[in-house]
């Protein structure tokens, strides 16, 4: 517990640093938590199961959760399945507990098609975890933190956007077929988790 307050005091202390000027992969030589690590505490108690992380990245959530599956149209290495299109997965209906979209629906043009795809994938009783920052500290995200991975994987396609409101995130998720269960903040109230359950088919 004195860990952990003196883990969140010195995060905070580091605000400026953590979220400015320094790189991520800097963050903890200095005992910082990275973003990436953030949003996975948040979300791993949510998970239960089989896992799915859609737009996985380095697989930094299924390492974390110890079990899984990632999948991703870009490979950052970490062993994530690369695929053409995460709206056309190569498993069977139902086959997975919890689906994962961490930080990453924004980057996903086709992403009502995704959504209807975890719809297929995940079970009756399952459930389907996102997190996403807003539209307007998406836009400022990009342009100073982010910038060197929009980069790497060429810049940002059509379609792609900084974030998205929890408003658009509600109804592109209900469009299809999960109904909200959780809507909290973290990170200083500046990135949103977001818990569904599918409706029944």
């Amino acid at each position: 517990m004195k860990k952990a307050f003196f883990q969140s005091f010195w995060d905070f202390i580091g605000i400026p640093f953590r979220f400015i000027f320094f790189a991520q992969h800097w963050l903890p030589r200095f005992g910082w938590t990275t973003l990436e690590k953030e949003r996975i505490n948040v979300v791993i108690p949510y998970l239960k199961g089989s896992l799915l992380d859609i737009g996985a990245g380095r697989n930094s959530l299924v390492k974390s959760y110890g079990q899984g599956l990632g999948v991703d149209i870009f490979d950052w290495g970490g062993g994530a399945l690369v695929v053409p299109d995460s709206a056309h997965l190569p498993f069977p209906d139902a086959s997975f507990d919890s689906i994962a979209l961490i930080a990453c629906l924004n980057h996903i043009p086709n992403r009502q098609e995704v959504l209807n795809e975890a719809h297929r994938l995940i079970r009756p009783s399952g459930r389907l975890i996102l997190t996403m920052i807003g539209p307007i500290l998406g836009k400022v995200g990009h342009a100073i933190w982010w910038y060197s991975e929009d980069k790497k994987r060429g810049g940002m396609a059509k379609g792609e956007v900084g974030g998205l409101t929890s408003r658009k995130m509600i109804e592109l998720c209900e469009e299809a077929g999960f109904s909200l269960e959780i809507h909290s903040r973290f990170m200083y109230k500046l990135n949103n988790l977001y818990v569904f359950r599918p409706n029944r088919r």
